[in-house]
């Protein structure tokens, strides 16, 4: 696992602890990181 992928990984973390309430947009960035993730693994 490449440092980026781990900062992503962070970032997500981040993110999702910081909208909690905002699950549409946390479920939406998942869905994008997966997608990524899978184009670049």
């Amino acid at each position: 696992m490449s440092p980026s992928v781990s900062e992503v990984l962070l970032s997500g973390l981040t993110i999702n602890s910081t909208l909690r309430r905002r699950t549409h947009l946390v479920q939406s960035f998942s869905v994008v990181f997966l997608y990524w993730f899978y184009v670049f693994s």
